[in-house]
């Protein structure tokens, strides 16, 4: 899906949802639904923690979203922006398109024009605008999704881990 979609900037929000249910949470979700099943639990406590690892995936890939604009190379592990010039729309450069529908450099970038230059001037508009705490935000109320399907487990110590993992995925640096 992300290479099918690459250097398209009519990709929706919803259609970036879908994308990274694909490509993140969906791993997630049956790694936590996986766990589950094996050790026997019963089914309301399955569909919890199948839950808890949807909304955790969401929660983790779009702050590896945001990490791409606001991260260093030695923080993500590649070059910040590298998600554009590769023509992939994160939830950080959906949001710039939307408030800048005009002069924007990711329309340039995706048509090949100075790709660098686009390039760090769309990491610099997001920087410069509520975008990443907006991005951020979205994560956050995935992560707290994914703590609100704990609630009817019972309160133990693996529970509180769990917890606190979801915590952990909204304030990573890398």
């Amino acid at each position: 899906m992300e290479s099918y979609a690459a250097f398209n900037t009519a990709h929706t929000y919803e259609q970036y949802k879908e994308r990274i249910y694909n490509k993140t949470a969906s791993l997630f979700r049956t790694a936590a639904e996986g766990g589950a099943i094996l050790s026997g639990i019963a089914e309301e406590h399955i569909q919890a923690l199948t839950e808890y690892g949807c909304n955790l995936g969401m929660a983790f890939q779009i702050v590896d979203d945001v990490l791409d604009f606001e991260g260093t190379e030695e923080e993500v592990g590649k070059p910040v922006g590298a998600d554009l010039l590769q023509g992939t729309l994160t939830l950080p450069a959906i949001l710039l398109l939307e408030r800048y529908p005009d002069d924007n450099p990711i329309l340039a970038l995706f048509q090949g024009n100075d790709p660098e230059l686009n390039s760090r001037r769309a990491v610099e508009m997001v920087q410069n605008s509520p975008i990443i705490a907006e991005s951020n935000a979205i994560a956050a109320d995935f992560s707290d999704r994914a703590v609100r399907a704990l609630r009817n487990l019972p309160d133990i110590r693996e529970r509180r881990s769990l917890e606190e993992l979801s915590a952990y995925v909204v304030r990573r640096r890398h």
